[in-house]
């Protein structure tokens, strides 16, 4: 950013010099590039509006000597014509480091001694020569521009931080290397790290949220990114980042709302429930008419079987009510508590099969499994994850197509795993299935309805098991869903965070 005090040094750098031109850059601690702060040509026209950053990896003999000048700690003169930039300049060139030095405050501190930019400075006047005179001069002058530099700084930081603070929201300002180099309150009090200006997003960073969000963020085109934040508190913020200025990041949280998710989750549960609810009040209503007849040894097979599909539904309504008022506490930060035991998975997977029958029937279901397999875990979230796979098949894949159920003992753990031909998942979009709340990818959006919460669950309830989920996809050619248990659990009540 030019600065008018910086001008007024370079020009009277320029007059007690002896030269035509003085220039000022900063040294940007972020970027490693040259910004240039003030520039005066006394008799030309270069000014500061013909000179953009500069690389000083850049092969130019102007970026050569600055090198070369900041390494050693020395002026360097070039005695050709050098071009910075837009801007020709003639010689002799001297390219002078700008170093900031700064006592210890204390003891156990060190003193600081860092490079902050350079100056420049081009057509010697007079003799057209720089004498051992013009070197102690600009040692000094250096000094000054280096104090003018770093309070030009400050005062900006300042400036930024100020702006931060009157702003309700959390805000942070990183650096291309991912310093954060501004946060207000707001964000400190979200993060709960205090302070965060100066400090690295690894260090700052629970559970890799924010690296993640600003990986995304440098990938996109569009230049943002958004995610769900979760605090070491287990509150969840929304999240979102946009690329600004010379590669800096702006990262604002703000309370995550569940507005139209909600809208959209109250009808997808009405939805679900509806099936098992018609199914049971059908098969009780039949039962209640044959009641009142005279029985023969058939009818009672016939209300047993139809008070066994009611029981079966039944639990799967009850399920289907637990699974959503925990993937509503996703929202809430709160934790997802197991209630262990230990269950034949293959009667679970029986389970599921009955209660999905109708939603199956469409497709070639092939099955995979052992006749029995004992682990230790919470029986209705295991079915659980079985029923978001196996529902998950039949939405994305084509009727007639084969949906294949695994599940396969490894020991010390048993994978849950369900296959489908169906529309595939782009690769860049795998890693954010059952991450990130109300994420679907645009296929899946084209394809059906939902969500995009019931993953996201599914994902928790794996974790929350000690377990992981995976998931390989081929877009156009279909998906495996795969979660990954251990079959014994440790002997006490086992939580994780649903968010």
């Amino acid at each position: 950013m030019p600065s008018s005090v910086l001008y007024r040094f370079c020009q009277n750098v320029a007059q007690i010099v002896q030269t035509q031109g003085a220039a000022c850059f900063a040294l940007g601690a972020a970027d490693n590039r040259l910004h240039p702060q003030a520039i005066v040509d006394l008799g030309g026209s270069n000014s500061v509006k013909l000179v953009g950053h500069i690389e000083i990896d850049e092969r130019t003999p102007f970026s050569a000597a600055v090198v070369e000048a900041l390494g050693s700690r020395k002026p360097i003169v070039i005695e050709d014509p050098v071009r910075i930039s837009e801007m020709q300049v003639q010689p002799p060139v001297m390219v002078v480091p700008i170093i900031w030095e700064r006592e210890a405050l204390d003891p156990s501190e060190e003193s600081v001694k860092r490079p902050v930019g350079v100056m420049t400075l081009w057509s010697r006047r007079g003799e057209g020569q720089f004498d051992e005179d013009d070197y102690k001069l600009v040692e000094t002058l250096s000094a000054n521009a280096a104090a003018l530099l770093v309070e030009e700084q400050l005062e900006e930081a300042g400036d930024i931080q100020a702006a931060f603070a009157r702003v309700p929201v959390g805000l942070m300002l990183v650096a291309p290397d991912d310093r954060i180099a501004v946060a207000n309150a707001a964000a400190m009090s979200v993060v709960q790290v205090d302070p965060l200006q100066g400090r690295k997003i690894v260090d700052v960073d629970y559970r890799g949220q924010l690296g993640k969000l600003l990986s995304e963020l440098r990938a996109s085109e569009e230049g943002q990114s958004n995610c769900s934040f979760v605090s070491l508190d287990g509150d969840t913020y929304a999240a979102s980042a946009q690329l600004a200025q010379e590669g800096q990041a702006i990262i604002a949280f703000t309370q995550s709302p569940f507005t139209t998710a909600a809208e959209e989750l109250v009808g997808q549960v009405a939805h679900e429930l509806r099936t098992p609810l018609t199914v049971i009040q059908g098969n009780l209503q039949t039962v209640e008419v044959m009641l009142d007849m005279d029985l023969t040894e058939e009818d009672f097979e016939i209300i047993k079987e139809f008070t066994g599909t009611a029981i079966i539904q039944s639990s799967r309504m009850f399920r289907l009510i637990n699974e959503t008022l925990n993937i509503s506490r996703i929202h809430a930060g709160k934790e997802i508590e197991l209630e262990v035991e230990r269950f034949d998975v293959i009667d679970a997977l029986n389970q599921i099969m009955l209660e999905l029958q109708d939603r199956l029937n469409r497709h070639n279901v092939v099955r995979e499994a052992p006749d029995s397999l004992m682990m230790e875990g919470d029986r209705g979230k295991v079915i659980s994850i079985l029923d978001n796979y196996l529902k998950n098949a039949a939405k994305y894949a084509d009727p007639d197509t084969t949906i294949t159920v695994r599940v396969k003992d490894l020991g010390d753990e048993v994978v849950l795993e369900v296959q489908d031909e169906g529309i595939g998942i782009p690769e860049e979009a795998i890693e954010k299935i059952g991450r990130e709340a109300g994420f679907r990818t645009d296929v899946s959006k084209s394809q059906a309805g939902g969500i995009g919460l019931g993953m996201v669950y599914t994902r928790r309830v794996t974790e929350a098991h000690g377990g992981r989920m995976e998931i390989e996809s081929e877009l156009g050619k279909g998906s495996i869903f795969r979660s990954i248990l251990p079959k014994e659990q440790p002997h006490q009540p086992r939580s994780v965070s649903l968010t």
